[in-house]
């Protein structure tokens, strides 16, 4: 088992993502070492290079195959890579007096240990350096000690890069859960926001139907009432909307509105059919039931008009409405601008843009990507 943790608070498919990684530690390792083994000893003879063409078989091969099948063969590499290192310090031994040779071979038993420690824990990793002192000593007695100190550093080396990964991994993921934490409640303020209060809010409006007939104004806000109790509801039980279509969206979103005395036209662009992700499309669709609820509470209208068309790299969504309209320069943004439209937006690598002057309505235009983009930082 890696030496991550033990799985304390590490999730189990990311250990098995990381696994294969840590193979190109020793295979680094290895290389580096044989680099500085061919600097001290030069050219060095046709044999020496048979031997370092030798002990770069199994790093290639090592590093081809965990690109190539991952974590599947990262549970092969040890066994694989231990036989291989039997037959290469058997093949070494008739020439243990040539140094640069020895080295290679001593580097070769390093990486061993440091993938057995890596991937299987301290254990495996201890197993694996007594294996090759006993074996060497068979072959070499006088320089057992010093095979056995040189495989110990590389076990410990080991053990400090499986901590540090560990450490980082914990870290990453605490920090993870941290933002996921912080962007759930931000989903939960922006909900609140954008269902209960707006709908609140729209029952405090004053319309001149409450007084020429208050049993129809009543009657509107018990509809009103019944419909978000029950969005609400579908949206406690996790009841998903996956499936529905942008422009079906948009048409329950126009018969929701209506409900509140705003009528939405529906446009669609040469019967645009665009393809967005899940993400991409509930963000458009919550976007602009922000800005509509706004075209209610604010602009002193009944109609406003959705349109959606397809542009180079995404779709366009645009609220439209002939309503009494506002001073962007001169008005704060509220949280309803800030938070359910441009921010939610730009969660998916979109944007928005509002325009509106006093007297000539307000438009809203929403741009997003057909394929998600998450914003860095």
């Amino acid at each position: 088992m890696l030496m991550l943790g033990g799985g304390g608070g590490i999730p189990a498919r990311l250990v098995r993502t990381t696994m294969p990684w840590l193979v190109l530690v020793p295979v680094a390792f290895r290389l580096a070492m044989l680099v500085q083994a061919l600097w001290v000893a030069g050219l060095g003879s046709s044999l020496l290079w048979t031997f370092v063409a030798l002990h770069l078989v199994p790093n290639v091969v090592a590093a081809v195959w965990i690109f190539r099948w991952s974590a599947a063969g990262a549970r092969l590499v040890p066994l694989v890579d231990s036989v291989f290192a039997v037959l290469f310090v058997l093949g070494a031994a008739p020439f243990a007096q040539d140094t640069a040779i020895t080295s290679i071979t001593w580097t070769h038993l390093m990486g061993t240990v440091m993938v057995w420690t890596l991937l299987r824990g301290a254990t495996a990793g201890a197993l694996a350096v007594g294996a090759a002192v006993l074996t060497h000593t068979l072959l070499d007695p006088a320089s057992s000690l010093g095979l056995l100190l040189t495989l110990g550093t590389a076990l410990v080396v080991s053990l400090a890069v499986a901590g540090l990964v560990g450490a980082s991994m914990r870290f990453a993921v605490g920090f993870g859960e941290q933002q996921g934490r912080a962007a759930e409640r931000e989903r939960h303020r922006r909900d609140v926001h954008d269902t209960v209060l707006q709908v609140m809010e729209s029952f405090a409006i004053p319309a001149p139907a409450d007084e020429l007939d208050p049993a129809a104004s009543l009657d509107r806000v018990r509809r009103t009432a019944r419909a978000q109790a029950m969005r609400i509801r579908i949206s406690l039980e996790h009841e998903s909307a996956a499936g529905i279509g942008l422009h079906q969206r948009l048409r329950l979103l126009a018969a929701e509105m209506a409900a509140e005395g705003l009528r939405v036209e529906v446009v669609v662009q040469d019967d645009a059919a665009p393809e967005l992700s899940e993400e991409a499309s509930l963000a458009l669709h919550d976007s602009a039931r922000e800005a509509l609820r706004n075209v209610v509470k604010h602009s002193g209208t009944r109609r406003a008009v959705v349109s959606i068309e397809e542009i180079g790299g995404g779709v366009s969504l645009t609220v439209r409405d002939h309503g009494a309209g506002f001073d962007v320069g001169a008005r704060r943004r509220g949280f309803g601008l800030e938070n359910s439209i441009i921010a939610r937006m730009a969660e998916i690598g979109g944007f928005a843009r509002i325009e509106s002057s006093p007297g000539l309505g307000t438009r809203v235009v929403l741009l997003a990507p057909s394929v998600l983009s998450l914003p860095v930082g």
